[in-house]
């Protein structure tokens, strides 16, 4: 045999060997009854389940100090000439807490993602430069293309002219399966403020982001019954609200959602429902026939709940005159003299004189009259002439030894 037919040779019994196994394999499959295509996804149930059972452990998650950044921007130019108060102004703010470990993992690119595009409307992937982004850009209550410029300090905000713009991140919940990131955007337009508040639920063990369909079933049916829950709830709080203060029936279940501790909050926003922005809650075990599969096997045995009660504030209209207090009239003490025995106080009501004036009593009285009492001068001699016998000297003594002459 020669070489070149050996090797032919070799070639065929290796590919009657691979073809062997592979028919060995499929009956074994087919025997077994779990036949199944190799190439189709499998379920998403059956993989959650398996990740439950792998992954178990549990880490604090951790956040960074807060963070206050602040950029101010003034018009070139007034809008009524002369009158600099009627520049446009604008004033961005932003704190944020961000995580910075996620049951003990530093690498979350997806709740990175989420976190920026929902607080900054930008694609960035670090939050540092998201943030720039967003402060670089002035918001006025009018379009002045490049007619502006930045400060070092805050303008005064002014109504109609004034625009103040707030972005607040920071932690609400978290426990052992669940993390929850809230955003509240606050603006100043000029006339009125408005708050609009979003959530973000991310899964710390399979390290993914929840959107509001991985919560809730999305059928209209069962929407519309998730809808008279609201409503319902919504009369029980009426109860206990006065008259001029009563909440409207929703009309729709809101897309914003907030998953607590007890419940779902429904977020609606201002003008919805009531003048201000209201959340409504509806307890886990109402909702569960409307709750996906997924989020109730990821609910079921949660625990290590902790509720963050330093709710971030927004910052007051004008900075500078809320850091700014009136100034405090200074009281008069009343005054602690008080007049030596013998005197009396009296008012004085002639223009330019003192308030009071003391004058001292006396007991010489003649006819309802005061006199003052004459001054003592200095000894007068006498002539003896005329004196009269029996007169009281100056000792005060009855005296017999001047006679008339």
């Amino acid at each position: 045999m020669t070489k070149r037919n050996l090797i032919i040779t070799i070639i065929l019994l290796s590919f009657i060997d691979l073809v062997a196994a592979g028919w060995y394999m499929s009956r074994r499959i087919e025997a077994s009854g779990k036949s199944q295509n190799f190439f189709d996804q499998r379920d998403t149930t059956e993989t959650i389940a398996e990740a439950d059972t792998v992954i178990t452990t549990f880490q604090e998650d951790l956040f960074d100090e807060l963070q206050h950044n602040t950029y101010y921007y003034i018009a070139n130019t007034p809008s009524v000439s002369g009158d600099n108060s009627t520049r446009y102004t604008s004033i961005k703010h932003v704190k944020v807490r961000w995580p910075r470990k996620v049951n003990g993992d530093s690498e979350f690119e997806a709740l990175n993602k989420e976190l920026i595009s929902k607080a900054f409307d930008n694609a960035q992937s670090r939050m540092k430069d998201a943030r720039y982004l967003y402060l670089n850009k002035p918001s006025f209550n009018k379009p002045l293309g490049e007619d502006y410029k930045s400060l070092s300090s805050a303008p005064t905000i002014v109504p109609v002219y004034g625009n103040v713009s707030q972005v607040l991140v920071y932690p609400y919940m978290t426990s052992q399966r669940l993390l929850v990131m809230e955003i509240d955007k606050v603006e100043y337009n000029g006339r009125t403020t408005s708050e609009n508040d979003y959530f973000v639920h991310y899964d710390r063990q399979r390290q993914r982001v929840l959107s509001r369909i991985d919560i809730l079933i999305a059928d209209v049916d069962k929407e519309n019954k998730v809808l008279k829950l609201i409503n319902k709830k919504i009369d029980e709080l009426n109860k206990s609200r006065g008259e001029s203060n009563q909440l409207q029936h929703a009309l729709n279940v809101p897309a914003e959602v907030c998953c607590s501790k007890k419940g779902i909050l429904f977020q609606y926003k201002q003008g919805s429902i009531s003048d201000n922005a209201v959340e409504i809650m509806i307890d886990y075990d109402d909702l569960e026939p409307y709750l996906t599969e997924d989020f109730k096997q990821l609910m079921n045995g949660n625990d290590n709940y902790k509720l963050f009660d330093d709710k971030i504030k927004p910052e007051p209209i004008n900075p500078t005159k809320a850091a700014t207090k009136p100034a405090e009239t200074p009281v008069k003490k009343k005054s602690t003299y008080q007049p030596k025995s013998g005197y009396e106080k009296k008012k004085y009501n002639s223009k330019g004189g003192n308030k009071y004036q003391y004058k001292r009593q006396y007991k010489y009285h003649h006819k309802k009259k005061r006199y003052s009492k004459p001054a003592q001068t200095s000894q007068k001699s006498y002539s003896g002439a005329k004196r009269k016998s029996g007169r009281y000297g100056r000792s005060g003594r009855r005296s017999w030894s001047h006679r008339r002459r």
